[in-house]
């Protein structure tokens, strides 16, 4: 069995990374999977089975180009800079891979600008599985809606999703990482006749663990005896991410009680300064021991995202003993157990969220049963056992086929 990954993106992109990890338990369980991505690198990650393609100064330069032209495009009626949005009108036709001839079955996780021109999906005619990790394969170009949602409305949208809906043959079989995002997928346009699976994304169990609180505080230089709220997300100042509500939440507070720990790309910090509440911003982390010290050192992670199909950060921070308050209706609602390894808030409510958090810390007061539990919860969603679903679902495929 030959599995060919097509993932673009930079390596620290979480989708990048789900796709990376899958296709390293893959291997562990002699599956032969390969993994392209369009990323010019000469990054000291390249490992066996991972292909860059974009490996000379000229392909290069025609990515860089691509790239440039998809943004100019984009620019023209659009002006979210900071929400991912993506055309993928321009890119490679991946039935002119050699690796593609190779393949018995094609696992798309993510197109990217650039890489792979969507029109040439039309002409795959091996079997195809699509890792719906956000949803982008069902909507005109944005990534989750509620970053565009004037844009999903109008005429472009709609003509780009009636395009997808053409090209999207009976040899795609897609894959949501949570029920969230499989009953949106469902609900859409481009989809709705599809019998979308599930099959929950994964982390790198071997990557984290807890560590003492005083081990993981000396190493990120906090001194503070406050209780550590954490926040955090590659875009966490996004709208989806409710950061509005966890900004009401914060002002709620009580600030003599709390000091705020948040990494991830933030735009800008002067809304927390306003606020008031203490706090440290570690900026974006690549570095898997720093971020295991993170999830480590804090009380509770607030995971107030309204629209994710299912980030990995929360899940490393359970997995790190760390417990999580969430809203319900969310696809980390779906793993959260209210009261149990964390807690669930209703109606995306700010001072419901601030007694949640309150609640949390009052418990682990007494004990960390809380963070104990989201760990053994945890821990069925490790690299290896997802890969056995995907190896089952491939299986089931090239029997049908």
């Amino acid at each position: 069995m030959k599995v060919l990954h097509i993932v673009g993106g930079k390596l620290n992109n979480g989708a990048v990374k789900g796709a990376k990890i899958l296709h390293e338990a893959l291997l562990e369980q002699k599956i032969d999977s390969l993994f392209i991505n369009d990323t010019p690198s000469n990054s000291k990650e390249i490992k066996k089975k991972i292909l860059f393609i974009n490996n000379t100064p000229l392909k290069k330069f025609l990515y860089s180009v691509a790239v440039i032209v998809e943004k100019l495009l984009k620019s023209l009626f659009l002006h979210s800079p900071r929400e991912t949005f993506t055309l993928s009108i321009l890119g490679r036709d991946i039935t002119k891979f050699k690796e593609y001839k190779k393949a018995d079955i094609i696992h798309i996780h993510w197109l990217s600008q650039g890489f792979i021109k969507l029109k040439s999906l039309s002409k795959i005619e091996k079997p195809v599985v699509w890792t719906l990790r956000d949803m982008w394969a069902f909507t005109g170009g944005s990534h989750y809606t509620m970053d565009f949602e004037k844009y999903e409305k109008g005429q472009i949208s709609r003509s780009i999703k009636k395009f997808k809906k053409k090209i999207y043959k009976k040899n795609f079989n897609f894959v949501a990482i949570s029920d969230w995002l499989k009953d949106k997928a469902q609900e859409s346009e481009v989809l709705r006749e599809f019998n979308v699976k599930r099959i929950y994304n994964n982390i790198d169990l071997k990557k984290f663990n807890k560590i003492s609180k005083d081990e993981s505080k000396n190493l990120l230089k906090i001194t503070t005896k406050k209780n550590i709220i954490l926040y955090g997300a590659n875009n966490p100042q996004s709208k989806r991410k409710g950061w509005n509500i966890f900004v009401e939440t914060l002002k709620k507070l009580d600030k003599s009680k709390y000091f705020l720990l948040v990494f991830g790309n933030f735009w800008s910090q002067k809304t927390l300064d306003e606020v008031g509440v203490e706090y440290k911003s570690l900026g974006y982390i690549n570095d898997f021991k720093i971020l295991n010290a993170v999830y480590s050192c804090a009380d509770l992670f607030v995971a107030s995202s309204i629209e994710d199909g299912w980030p990995k950060t929360f899940a490393e921070a359970m997995y790190c003993e760390t417990p999580v308050i969430c809203f319900a209706k969310t696809s980390i609602a779906e793993i959260v157990d209210h009261k149990i390894n964390g807690f669930i808030v209703e109606n995306f409510d700010p001072e419901k969220l601030k007694s949640g958090i309150d609640w949390i810390i009052d418990e682990k007061k007494n004990n960390n049963l809380k963070g104990i539990n989201a760990k053994i919860k945890i821990k069925e969603f490790g690299a290896n056992e997802i890969a056995k679903k995907y190896i089952e679902l491939y299986k089931e495929i090239l029997n049908e086929t």
